[in-house]
């Protein structure tokens, strides 16, 4: 069964394009579809998480306890799940993840079946896996995604240090904690990003949503995802799957506080792009190419004068279903609409269109509605700038580069200006005024690429990248 825990990029485009590995999609009116969920079958003989890493596991923990204190009587309640995954404060996104794969109900070796009597999982599939999206290796540099304790506990075993970017099978080590409850019950967490969990300890307690580190594609994966796994008890043999379903022949109750819908069909994110996104082949990183602003007359890579793409995301999508788009004037007036219709069932699906921008400045939204949910996002035109955008002198530099945070500005010649850093989203994360020739910063960024823009009072320009390295 198609799942994410040992997954290969195949994208499907429907206007029969021969793609690259490392393609930059293409521009053809009124879109292209781009299918990302295509993977390779896993089954009992290539699981995502081995039995001898479950015996390792178990061993741990096992090992773990008894050095411990003596534990408290443990309490009889059940305990209540929250979701484990979290959008970082900066991350602007609709949504952020889709589930690539239940547990797998069926006991039978060569089937599968989940909870709800479908098959979104894979034969011999323990836990559930949950994938970010889009622009999974964009998410996980900048730490976008992070992972939470789904109920309070003490961790009782915690692995760091491994290799975080791993494509397809392998027999490495994933970065993972394992929380036990106050009921006895056990919550696994897999595949983190590398040197990214908790400073905490075995034996240190979690509150219910603290940090326990980022989404990663550690150990046995091909892609930044969540195994987020729960056994009752000890040892494997215990595990429950926290969904009720008709099929769930584990346990007949939820775990979950609220329980997520089987298919969680809906818009994760729109936005507006300079030129077509690039998505390279695993693990490069994702090049959105998405502005919030264009400045008139505006001129896109590979696009006509005048034009930009907008691109909708969207998670289990459904055959038939319409998604009304619009792009609304300053005032919240229609500038113009179109709708688009769902062709086929897919789990995730890249739409784009390109479309021509307004001149009259201001701040616009792009809207889109698909199954009764609403996803904006925000541009802006403007006008010429009618000062000289050269660059500020020659004898600019920003040192050093890669930073951990702390760096110096330095300029050739004294000029008032503002320092602007962005994400490669376009999201400004730091503005500062700078009134000297040589300015030192210390910016309380998480590591990631950084665009950044210093604007003197003249008008003058000088952008480029800022690597962060904590």
């Amino acid at each position: 069964m198609k799942n994410h825990c040992i997954k290969t990029l195949l994208i499907a485009v429907s206007v029969l394009l021969s793609i690259p590995l490392i393609a930059q999609i293409p521009i053809h009116d009124p879109g292209i579809q781009v299918d990302e969920s295509s993977f390779f079958t896993n089954n009992a003989m290539n699981p995502c998480v081995t039995e001898t890493l479950y015996k390792n596991i178990e061993q741990r923990c096992m090992e773990n306890n008894q050095r411990m204190q003596p534990e408290k009587k443990m309490q009889t309640a059940v305990v209540s799940l929250e979701w484990p995954l979290r959008a970082a404060d900066r991350l602007t996104d609709c949504s952020f993840y889709r589930v690539s794969a239940y547990v797998d109900q069926n006991t039978t070796s060569g089937a599968f079946q989940d909870f709800n009597c479908g098959t979104n999982t894979y034969d011999g599939h323990r836990g559930t896996d949950i994938s970010i999206w889009p622009y999974n290796y964009l998410k996980m540099d900048s730490n976008w995604v992070e992972v939470i304790a789904a109920a309070p506990g003490m961790i009782i075993d915690k692995h760091d240090g491994e290799f975080d970017k791993n494509c397809a099978t392998n027999t490495m080590m994933p970065n993972y904690i394992v929380v036990q409850h106050a009921d006895g019950s056990r919550a696994l967490y897999l595949h983190m990003k590398k040197n990214s969990l908790t400073a905490k300890t075995i034996g240190q307690s979690l509150e219910l949503g603290e940090f326990i580190g980022i989404v990663g594609s550690s150990g046995n994966s091909s892609g930044p995802h969540l195994h987020f796994e729960v056994w009752a008890g000890a040892t494997v043999a215990t595990r429950i799957d926290p969904f009720k379903g008709t099929c769930n022949a584990l346990n007949t109750t939820s775990w979950w506080a609220k329980q997520n819908d089987y298919k969680e069909t809906a818009i994760v994110k729109v936005s507006s792009n300079s030129t077509d996104i690039v998505i390279p082949a695993c693990p490069a990183t994702e090049i959105p190419n998405e502005t919030n602003v264009f400045q008139i007359p505006f001129q896109g890579s590979g696009l006509p004068a005048g034009f930009a793409k907008f691109y909708i995301f969207l998670r289990d999508e459904l055959s038939g279903m319409t998604a009304d788009i619009s792009i609304l004037n300053p005032d919240g007036s229609v500038f113009t609409s179109w709708t688009y219709t769902s062709p086929a069932d897919s789990k995730t699906r890249i739409q784009g269109w390109s479309k021509k921008l307004p001149t009259n400045p201001g701040k616009y939204t792009f809207k889109a509605i698909y199954n009764g949910k609403t996803c904006v996002s925000q541009f802006e035109i403007t006008l010429p700038v009618q000062t000289k955008t050269e660059k500020v002198n020659s004898d600019f530099i920003i040192y050093p580069n890669p930073t951990n945070g702390q760096f110096t500005i330095q300029l050739g010649e004294a000029c008032d200006g503002t320092l602007k850093i962005s994400t490669m989203l376009g999201t400004t994360v730091y503005t500062e005024r700078i009134s000297q020739r040589r300015t030192e910063l210390n910016i309380p960024v998480r590591n990631g690429i950084y665009f950044y823009e210093f604007q003197n009072d003249n008008g003058q320009k000088q952008s480029g990248k800022i690597q962060i390295e904590n």
